[in-house]
């Protein structure tokens, strides 16, 4: 607790008022001892920390772990995990409020874990959960977004660092785990896909960790590997490929395989590293040979898409590449709940404009929002 004193500029002369005297305020200051419930309380209301934290009763939250600097947050994803936790406390205050949206209780769901097979695993947790939302096997997922939001995660699409391709913030309330997953919007589309799919693991598995970071190089660590493997299955199962695999036939030659690639890809939204993968590990008789797939891979995707005819709708699948995109479900609250006065803007524009109040104010002005009667009452 004094580190937190030293770091928030709190001085001896504060905490003697605080406090009625100057020896308290010297013991606490260099940590000497803990305060009594009564010091603690006043202390909590001064740093705004939960008092029980203050107390030693429980740990820190991730909120008060990175202002001591002591959270497993590396430095050059800190800015983005505030931001995290910014809109899971605005979804706190709405869900209080009222706006609790219904949710898919997925805290039954049997996930596998048999450590020994973690791919096996991660492909069984996705086929049952697509039997649990009643998901047909050979059908593509449409709105993965909207569908993890359903799930009582917030998903919002922002630039990250370089190396980062998703970040997932959890916040526990009472019972449960709240979720914020964020998705490098500069990566391309397909990839924020299997990213976001990546993240849902981790959600279902409650995995480790004060929050978790997907950074784009390879780990044999289970839960990447579980996560990895859900994400492929998830997007594009099994009875996905097969059905595939008997339209196409057998490819006898590079245009066929392309053919059969592009149309996985643009029908399942999954990358062509993703496509090529899955055909090499499936075993079916008709996936192409090794020699074709090599070739397919040797040139660019946009070249691809072009040789079959479909540089049209590549483009079209990757318009929202680089753009932010705020959580849909937290957005609509707490513009509901700014209407009726119930947050201040402040906290609307972390949600739809990255903590920028005038972009927030443009936003709302373009969308026909009377700011002046909103904002003053």
């Amino acid at each position: 607790m004094s580190e937190l004193l030293l770091r928030e500029n709190v001085t001896l002369a504060v905490l003697a008022d605080l406090f009625g005297s100057p020896e308290v305020g010297m013991e606490l200051l260099h940590g000497e001892r803990l305060p009594s419930r009564r010091e603690a309380s006043l202390l909590g209301a001064l740093l705004g920390v939960d008092p029980k934290v203050l107390a030693g009763v429980q740990g820190p939250s991730l909120g008060v772990s990175l202002r001591l600097g002591t959270a497993e947050v590396e430095h050059d994803v800190v800015e983005p995990v505030e931001h995290a936790m910014k809109l899971l406390a605005a979804d706190r205050l709405t869900e209080h409020w009222g706006l609790r949206a219904p949710a898919e209780d997925l805290s039954r769901l049997p996930v596998s874990r048999r450590s020994y097979k973690p791919k096996e695993d991660g492909r069984t947790t996705a086929v049952r959960l697509r039997a649990r939302l009643r998901l047909d096997p050979g059908s593509p997922v449409e709105d993965l977004t909207g569908l993890v939001e359903s799930m009582g995660c917030l998903v919002e699409y922002r630039p990250l660092p370089k190396n980062v391709h998703g970040i997932s913030v959890p916040e526990n309330r009472g019972s449960r785990k709240a979720w914020a997953i964020l998705i490098n919007s500069d990566d391309y589309w397909a990839l924020q896909r299997f990213t976001l799919a990546h993240e849902l693991s981790h959600v279902l598995y409650e995995d480790s960790g004060q929050i978790i970071v997907d950074r784009a190089t390879t780990s044999d660590a289970i839960p990447e590997i579980i996560a990895d493997s859900f994400s492929r299955h998830f997007l594009f199962p099994d009875d996905a490929l097969e059905e595939v695999l008997e339209a196409h036939g057998r490819p006898r030659d590079l245009a066929g395989v392309d053919r059969l690639v592009s149309d996985i890809m643009l029908t399942y939204g999954i990358s062509r590293q993703a496509t090529l993968k899955a055909l090499r590990e499936s075993g079916d008789p008709l996936a192409p040979p090794e020699s074709l797939l090599r070739q397919c891979e040797s040139v660019s995707v946009r070249s691809m898409m072009a040789c079959v005819g479909a540089s049209v709708a590549w483009s079209e699948m990757a318009e929202a590449e680089g753009r932010r995109y705020a959580s849909p479900r937290l957005t609509e609250h707490v513009l509901a709940a700014f209407a009726d006065n119930v947050v201040s803007l402040p906290m609307v524009a972390d949600v739809i404009a990255d903590g920028d109040e005038a972009e927030a104010l443009r936003q709302l002005r373009a969308a026909g929002w009377d700011l002046p009667s909103v904002a003053e009452g």
